[in-house]
């Protein structure tokens, strides 16, 4: 019977230690299975954070004064075949205006590229602090996408006096009309200008060929009218004591007017060099007297007469060049 009672003893006792054996070799196993999947999970997060773009952005200065520059750094960590894109300076560090900014080159280790830049802001703004929140775009095969950087505050430090006193000062009011120089509308100069110079083109293509046969015949008209009126004076009193001299001021300007109407050296060449270009029988004769009167200081009756030959002759040649014109 006490044998039995111990046998019965000794198995439970056996029984009981091979329970709490199994029960510890679980645990254990339970806790390296934990463990595992902890240290997975911990080398999945590094390998995938380590594979996005991860911007930093941050100022370089706790404090700003209102209206002078400060410094904003913006730095990029991206694998080096990921492709990214800063924020645009025009739009997204409202509120504050970019000065400037200065771009440093790339830096590649383990296959992780940083890029960063540093820009120059400043601010205008009153408000006591201010968050500045940047995004970087990563480009993929369809679109962006678009990664913000850590916010980071600025504050501003005002340059006025702290003090305690009350404020009791007044402004003062003044309601006198103060008068303002007036400034030249440059702008209403400029449309006016233009519109001046369009009309002028729509006439000149309009009516440019008339126009400017018009202003020849002018031209024309007033120079024959000078002519005359020249030539009459010199040998209207002509007489035998101013004969020689007149006349050969009056040939001079002759010559000129005819060289001027018929673009014809007619200048420097004879008297027969002339009558031979000019087809006029009454020419010839003309200017063999007038070259007795110049040369020869010989002064008969038919003197006026050949002076006034040489103006009809002149006459005529307005004539045809006003059919030309």
């Amino acid at each position: 019977m006490n044998v039995a009672v111990e046998w019965l003893m000794s198995s439970e006792q056996s029984l009981f230690c091979t329970a709490i054996n199994r029960v510890v070799v679980v645990r254990r196993w339970v806790g390296l299975r934990f463990l595992w999947i902890i240290v997975h999970c911990t080398l999945y997060i590094i390998v995938h954070s380590s594979s996005q773009a991860q911007p930093v952005g941050r100022f370089l200065t706790d404090t700003i004064e209102l209206g002078r520059p400060f410094q904003y750094a913006l730095t990029v960590r991206h694998p080096v075949t990921q492709d990214v894109f800063f924020p645009d300076t025009a739009r997204q560090f409202a509120p504050f205006l970019v000065q400037k900014v200065a771009v440093f080159p790339t830096r590649t280790q383990a296959d992780i590229s940083t890029d960063s830049a540093v820009y120059t802001l400043v601010s205008f703004e009153v408000s006591r602090a201010r968050v500045l929140q940047v995004p970087v775009y990563l480009a993929n095969k369809q679109d962006c996408t678009a990664v913000l950087s850590l916010a980071d505050t600025v504050f501003l430090r005002s340059s006025l006096p702290i003090t305690n006193r009350p404020d009791t000062l007044q402004l003062a009011t003044r309601t006198e009309p103060v008068p303002l120089p007036q400034q030249f509308n440059y702008s209403y100069l400029a449309l006016v200008s233009t519109g001046i110079g369009v009309l002028l083109g729509a006439i000149y293509i309009l009516f440019g060929k008339v126009l400017q046969r018009r202003w020849r015949r002018f031209q024309l008209a007033r120079r024959h009218a000078q002519f005359l009126a020249t030539y009459n004076r010199l040998t209207r009193n002509l007489g035998p004591e101013s004969a020689q001299e007149t006349s050969n001021e009056a040939i001079v300007i002759w010559k000129q007017y005819l060289e001027n109407v018929e673009s014809q050296p007619y200048t420097s060449l004879t008297s027969r060099e002339i009558a031979d270009r000019i087809q006029d029988d009454r020419l010839a004769d003309a200017l063999r007297e007038t070259d007795r009167i110049v040369y020869g200081g010989s002064f008969t009756d038919q003197s006026p007469l050949a002076l006034r030959t040489l103006r009809d002759v002149a006459v005529s040649a307005y004539e045809r060049k006003l059919t030309i014109e």
